[in-house]
């Protein structure tokens, strides 16, 4: 994504202090750009709120945006804010649950697998 100019984010209800640690174990940590924690925000998803202020921080309108989850909630609250989400099963959730995501892999493997015909190449 970053070789392909890909500005990435990272919008999620972790502490902040919880944050790093997290993005260290797989490998992001010096990858993310702008991180949106539980500090910058009031409510949790599926309220709006991370969205918002993840859209403010990264400067991009919505439908330049694409946000990848692994819950209903992921896709909600970027749906409440105009931005596409494609959806990970590896979150736990049944396809049924993901329904409303611009697309559905199995995990981060099966979409760098599938990544040229992905909506991160093919658009939304």
């Amino acid at each position: 994504m970053r070789k392909q100019g890909l500005k990435l984010a990272i919008a999620t209800s972790a502490q902040p202090d919880e944050l790093r640690p997290l993005l260290q174990i797989v490998g992001a940590a010096d990858l993310i750009e702008d991180k949106i924690s539980a500090r910058d925000v009031k409510s949790s998803k599926p309220d709006p709120d991370v969205m918002q202020a993840a859209l403010k921080r990264v400067g991009y309108p919505p439908n330049e945006v694409v946000m990848i989850g692994d819950t209903p909630y992921d896709i909600e609250a970027a749906r409440k804010v105009g931005v596409g989400t494609i959806a990970f099963r590896c979150g736990g959730w049944s396809d049924d649950h993901l329904q409303g995501a611009i697309a559905i892999y199995d995990g981060p493997a099966d979409l760098l697998a599938h990544y040229q015909e992905s909506p991160l190449v093919q658009g939304i």
